[in-house]
């Protein structure tokens, strides 16, 4: 598929600042001549992404996530290719090339869908604020607290009580039917009839953390014949996901920046009503069970969670699956206990801000709220529940593994349930190392982790194997030293992994002029192409090319050295037959030559 020019795509990545760029998604840290932070693609509590200015590259030690300003756009923002590169040349102020014909038949389809989604939300919005039809959303919103100003700021709209009127009003704006039923905003009925999804419902645009329409929401009214769900959401899309998107983040992120943390909430209604109330950095999770994506999408904005469920989800195996997998992103996690029947949106509009400000304060973190979960309505003078409880919170304190909190839970959990701190104690020492037991190897192997992640970026490489990288770090950005490397060197002049990357690089399957990661990902594997970003962080851009080359030439003269070596030992053997004899003499004969001439 033919793609942006190399020119372009050079020129296009020269003119971004990676530091700058990554500095907007995360903290980085100078560390020589490299900058380092936490990496936003998977959960570390030490440092192991880094950032080389001089060549434009990234790549995180832990994950062997790496690649240029265009592959970290794809993955932090979730783009393709060539939305990366629209968001990178609007950035740089520098104007986009034609694409052919099949990207730009992809790229136009999404541009629509955005757009076709944003005037379904004006049109949505219209109906609620402009039209008699809409009299009666636009009380049930007042009822609910709501007034202009959160209507205009979250978009809401009103689904009137009609069969196609949203669908009659796109076609007559110029878009087709397949292009509405890709959104998910019609229905297919009967003898190839489609009619509109979201009927008599209040409607709740969702965002996309840049602020762009990607699905609905959408609260029935009451009536005597209600359309299907209280609640209806729109179903997947090209341009939404619901696993990995979060309602209200657009307009949350800079405050949950600042401030370092986000209250997590079920509904809209309740981030909407946190957000009048001044707690602006709310968002909802569109779901109760957080999926790891979410999680990651939280982490780049913050490092503390609030979780403002109502009584009965936030105490569900669904909902503390998913509280389990944003610790597990390395954010620390404090849960706001709400009354029986109450929630957020409830809460604020009854009781006001200074009520919630207090549940704030009183959160209690994940263990502690686990083990009120694990308690509440048990019946401890039973014996045989009694057990069931020990049991529950012996397995849940023998997970966590500093030695101190440990022990402060284990106070607490004796102090809700009348058992002897003591016989506690002994329990989860005996489960925890049960634990460690059975998960010997795993914990090995997270502690080898670990203790690599406070390397500096060569500690574990020999000579020989920072001379290869370094070599094979210049060959890609350098297309000036190519043809005299690989006049000097082969594959055979390198070992491992370098050995793979080399013969691929050598004989030219990878590149030409041009570093593309988007070329190479096929070519070289994930593996390979983790190891491609890692050496280029590493580079050292400081080498001149007559430094690289005596490299090569030292790279290429240990080869050979190493095969006399070899070839002596086969010489001292007595029963070698005059043939093989010959032909080790005159393989020995083509080494000196080789010596010889590079003198």
């Amino acid at each position: 598929m033919t793609r942006y020019s190399d020119e372009f795509i050079n020129e296009l990545k020269e003119s971004v600042n990676l530091v700058d760029l990554v500095s907007d998604y995360l903290e980085l840290k100078k560390s020589g001549n490299r900058y380092k932070g936490l990496c936003p693609f998977h959960s570390e509590k030490t440092p192991s992404f880094f950032v080389n200015p001089d060549n434009n590259f990234y790549h995180c030690f832990g994950c062997g996530a790496g690649g240029d300003a265009i592959n970290f756009v794809m993955e932090i923002e979730n783009l393709t290719f060539v939305e990366s590169v629209k968001m990178l040349t609007e950035r740089t102020g520098m104007e986009l090339p034609d694409l052919s014909n099949q990207q730009r038949q992809r790229y136009k389809e999404r541009e629509q869908l955005f757009s076709l989604n944003k005037l379904a939300a004006r049109f949505y919005n219209y109906l609620l604020t402009e039209t008699e039809m809409g009299r009666d959303a636009l009380n049930y919103l007042k009822e609910r607290g709501f007034g202009e100003s959160e209507i205009e700021e979250f978009k809401l709209g009103y689904a009137a009580d009609e069969w196609q009127l949203l669908l009659n009003f796109l076609q007559k704006k110029g878009f087709g039917i397949n292009l509405i039923n890709k959104a998910g905003l019609i229905s297919e009925g009967k003898n190839n009839s489609y009619y509109d999804k979201f009927r008599n419902r209040v409607m709740f645009p969702i965002f996309n953390n840049r602020g762009e329409v990607i699905a609905f929401g959408g609260r029935i009214l009451e009536t005597e014949d209600g359309y299907g769900p209280k609640y209806l959401n729109s179903p997947e899309t090209q341009i939404f996901s619901k696993k990995k998107n979060l309602y209200g983040l657009h307009l949350a992120k800079e405050t949950i920046r600042k401030k370092n943390s986000c209250i997590i909430m079920e509904g809209y209604t309740d981030v909407i009503q946190a957000h009048k109330n001044g707690f602006n950095n709310s968002i909802a999770s569109l779901g109760t069970a957080f999926t790891e994506e979410q999680a990651k999408l939280i982490h780049r904005y913050a490092e503390n969670a609030y979780i403002a469920y109502d009584a009965d989800t936030a105490g569900n195996k669904a909902t503390l699956r998913g509280l389990d997998i944003l610790s597990g992103t390395g954010i620390n996690v404090k849960v706001i206990q709400l009354a029986e029947g109450s929630d957020p949106d409830q809460l604020l509009k009854n009781e006001g801000k200074e009520s919630f400000d207090k549940l704030i304060e009183e959160a209690v973190n994940l263990i502690d709220f686990k083990i009120n979960m694990i308690v509440k309505n048990k019946n401890l003078n039973d014996p045989g529940v009694r057990k069931k409880v020990l049991k529950s919170i012996v397995k849940l304190l023998s997970e966590v593994s500093d030695n101190l909190e440990r022990e402060i839970y284990i106070e607490r959990a004796a102090a809700k349930t009348d058992f002897k701190a003591e016989v506690l104690a002994d329990e989860v020492e005996k489960e925890f190392q049960r634990n460690k037991s059975r998960n010997y190897q795993r914990n090995r192997e997270k502690q080898n982790k670990q203790t690599e992640k406070s390397f500096d970026l060569y500690s574990q490489l020999s000579y020989y194997q920072k001379v290869e990288e370094e070599i094979l770090a210049h060959f890609i950005s350098n297309p000036g030293l190519r043809e005299q490397i690989t006049a000097r060197l082969s594959k055979n002049d390198f070992n491992g992994r370098t050995s793979q990357l080399a013969e691929r690089l050598f004989r030219g399957s990878v590149i030409s002029n041009s570093v593309k990661i988007d070329k190479i990902k096929n070519e070289l594997g994930d593996e390979l192409l983790s190891y491609w970003s890692e050496i280029l962080v590493k580079q050292d851009n400081s080498l001149t090319k007559e430094h690289i080359l005596e490299l090569a030439e030292y790279l290429s003269s240990k080869r050979i050295a190493s095969n006399k070596k070899k070839l002596c030992n086969l010489l001292s053997r007595r029963e070698l037959s005059l043939n093989k004899l010959n032909r080790i003499l005159l393989t020995f004969y083509s080494l000196n030559y080789n010596i010889e001439r590079r003198d």
